[in-house]
C-alpha cells in the first residue's frame, strides 16, 4: 500500500469512528431514490453527494475491511472526505439555519457563536493589480484585526513592527463584516495601518478606524485544553474559488457561490508539524473544509465558543493547519500590539 492509500484509509477510519458513517446511511439514500441517478435532493446536500452503484460497492468493501483498488479510493474520497462529511453552511443575518443533527452542537451554541460571527469579515482591496479580495480577518482587540501574514503581505510591505511596516503603494484595504449569500448588505471599515507581522507564525495584526456596531473582540483561548482530539470545531470565513482544487467538489459544496461568509464545521485533530516561512511549527490541526479565501479565518472550538486557532494552510486528505491562540497569548509582541485574550 502506498503512502497516499495509507493516508486516505486512515482518514476514512477516523471519519467512520467520529461521525458514525455506516451502510445504514447509504441504505437511507437508496431507499429515498427511484434510482441511484435520482436521489432525494433534500437529503443529499446535508448528508452525502450523489452516489453511484460503484461508489456504494467501494464503501461496502471498505466497511468489510476488504482490499481496495485505486478506483475504490477515488470513490471513497469523493463521497466521504470533501462532501458529506465536511460541508459548508451559509451565514445568514449573522447567524445560520438549523443544521443537521450531525452538527447539533453548533445549534446548541448558537447564542454564543453569533457574536463571534459578527466579528469576522472579508479583507477587500482597491488598487491591487491582480485581486480585489485578500482573505479573512477577525476582531482581536479595540480597533484591531488578526489575519495571516501571507494575507497581509498582499497589500503591505515589511516584517516586524512600527516603521518597518507600510501599505503597498496605490493599494487601499478595508474589511467588510457582512458579504453573505443572497444579500447585498455591507458593513465596511477602513484598515488604517499594519501594526505587527510575525516572522515565524503566519500572523499579522492590523489597525482599523473603528469597530462597527455589534462587533467585539473574539474570545481567544490563552491556554490549551486538556484534550484536543476530535473536539467539534467550526471555521468561519470567506472561501474563494480555488483553481487548484476539484471543480466538481467546489461546485457541490459551495453551490458556485464564493467569497461569501460561511460556517464550515469539522473536528480538531490535535497537533501536527507544518511549514511556516522556512520553519517547522507545531500547528493546530483540523479537518473543516476550506478554500484559499479562508486564510485568516477563526477556528472556533464549539463547546467553549472560543477561538482556538487562525487557519493558515492545509494538506489535502491529511489536515488543515491553524496557529494555536495560546502560542500567541504567550508572545509579548502580540499583546503589545493591542490583542486581547
Amino acid at each position: 500500500m502506498n503512502e497516499r492509500q495509507s493516508r486516505v484509509l486512515k482518514k476514512l477510519k477516523e471519519i467512520q469512528r467520529v461521525d458514525g458513517l455506516t451502510t445504514r446511511h447509504l441504505e437511507e439514500i437508496m431507499a429515498s431514490a427511484d434510482s441511484l441517478e435520482r436521489v432525494d435532493a433534500d437529503l443529499l446536500p446535508r448528508r452525502f453527494p450523489a452516489v453511484t452503484p460503484e461508489a456504494i460497492d467501494s464503501w461496502l468493501r471498505f466497511e468489510r475491511d476488504q482490499p481496495l483498488s485505486a478506483r475504490d479510493l477515488f470513490h471513497l474520497e469523493s463521497i466521504i472526505l470533501p462532501d458529506g462529511a465536511r460541508p459548508a453552511f451559509d451565514v445568514l443575518n449573522d447567524s445560520f439555519d438549523t443544521l443537521p443533527s450531525l452538527w447539533q452542537g453548533l445549534n446548541d451554541q448558537r447564542s454564543l457563536l453569533e457574536p463571534i460571527i459578527r466579528g469576522i469579515g472579508r479583507l477587500d482591496l482597491v488598487g491591487h493589480p491582480a485581486t480585489r479580495i485578500a482573505g479573512t480577518a477577525f476582531v482581536c482587540g479595540p480597533r484591531r484585526l488578526m489575519t495571516n501574514r501571507h494575507v497581509a503581505e498582499i497589500f503591505t510591505q515589511g516584517v516586524g513592527t512600527g516603521m518597518q511596516l507600510r501599505f503597498s503603494p496605490g493599494i487601499t484595504a478595508f474589511i467588510d463584516f457582512k458579504q453573505e449569500v443572497g444579500s447585498s448588505a455591507s458593513v465596511v471599515v477602513d484598515i488604517t495601518a499594519p501594526l505587527l507581522i510575525l516572522e515565524e507564525w503566519d500572523i499579522a495584526v492590523l489597525e482599523i478606524s473603528a469597530l462597527p456596531l455589534g462587533a467585539a473582540p473574539l474570545p481567544m483561548a490563552n491556554t490549551p485544553p486538556s484534550q484536543l482530539l476530535d473536539r467539534l470545531a467550526a471555521v468561519v470565513g470567506y472561501p474563494s474559488f480555488d483553481p487548484g482544487e476539484s471543480l466538481r467538489q467546489q461546485r457541490e459544496i459551495f453551490r458556485n457561490q464564493f467569497d461569501k461568509k460561511r460556517l464550515q464545521p469539522g473536528r480538531l485533530k490535535g497537533f501536527t508539524a507544518a511549514p511556516s516561512f522556512g520553519r517547522q511549527v507545531q500547528a493546530l490541526a483540523h479537518d473543516c473544509t476550506t478554500l484559499g479565501g479562508n486564510s485568516g479565518s477563526a477556528v472556533i472550538d464549539v463547546d467553549s465558543s472560543k477561538v482556538f486557532g487562525i487557519h493558515f494552510d492545509g494538506q489535502p486528505f491529511v489536515a488543515n493547519f491553524a496557529v494555536p491562540t495560546w502560542e500567541l497569548a504567550a508572545d509579548a509582541r502580540i499583546r503589545g500590539a493591542g490583542v486581547e485574550f
